[in-house]
């Protein structure tokens, strides 16, 4: 399960796998305005979803991309990823490969407030082959330049709908600040929470039981070069914190390299 809230891609290889990766870049209001396509394709080391380190969606290297249409204010977007596992595996099924991927398709809306831009969206996870594993995902962003090299970014984001894997309620928060040191170095400071409900129709089954409602899920630390012009290689510390079981999760360092289009 992916969100798409880290706006940089090469410093995104872990959570979200996220919409602030698709956020696009838009135009002065006097220029003329056409529809952008970009996208990127990346390995990373491990595949870890919102900070999940014990149990990795891919704990082998994986392969993810994504791809964007923006036009004016409003946007869609595909982000993937191979995972080393399948839902329908663990529903009884036999394990196929072409089921070991996770297909999110995305929407939203981008607006300028004053120094601040909000993004809103909503995110359908796809997990081919899996039964009452589509879910949706509705969030809210807003970023800020602090100077020219450093930038605020905020997002909470909550699951419409019960899924074998949450509870709907159960809502997404981060905390970032990324700053760019020069013209090949980046780096970024991120934390995040959760409040997990404890009440669905999963609950007590395929979902287990919830133990701790409000969790502190991590803090990481990253830092990427530039190496071309469209290739960054990457590297991201996560400090681990807890999950909706109050399993504490292990200190894990991600890797990654990114070509950007």
């Amino acid at each position: 399960m992916n969100v798409y809230f880290n706006k940089t891609p090469y410093l995104n290889s872990y959570v979200l796998p996220s919409l602030l990766l698709l956020l696009p870049s838009f135009a002065m209001a006097e220029e003329p305005i056409s529809p952008e396509l970009s996208g990127h394709i990346d390995l990373v080391s491990k595949y870890v979803s919102r900070g999940l380190t014990n149990n990795p969606e891919d704990n082998n290297i994986a392969l993810q991309a994504g791809l964007n249409l923006s036009y004016q204010n409003f946007y869609v977007g595909y982000w993937g990823s191979t995972l080393d596992y399948s839902f329908p595996e663990f529903q009884g099924e036999r394990r196929k490969r072409s089921e070991q991927f996770e297909h999110d398709f995305i929407v939203g809306y981008s607006h300028n407030f004053g120094q601040w831009t909000g993004d809103i969206w909503s995110a359908t996870y796809y997990y081919p082959g899996g039964k009452n594993t589509t879910s949706n995902e509705l969030g809210l962003s807003y970023s800020r330049a602090l100077n020219e090299k450093t930038q605020l970014n905020a997002s909470i984001s909550t699951y419409l709908y019960d899924v074998i894997y949450a509870n709907q309620g159960d809502t997404f928060s981060t905390l970032q600040l990324q700053h760019q040191l020069n013209d090949k170095w980046a780096t970024n400071i991120e934390v995040a929470a959760s409040r997990f409900s404890d009440s669905g129709k999963y609950e007590n089954n395929e979902l287990g039981v919830t133990a701790r409602n409000y969790a502190f899920r991590y803090a990481s630390v990253g830092l990427a070069y530039q190496l071309l012009n469209n290739v960054s290689v990457t590297g991201q510390y996560i400090l681990g914190g807890y999950d909706r079981y109050d399993d504490k999760q292990k200190d894990l360092g991600v890797f990654g390299i990114s070509y950007a289009f």
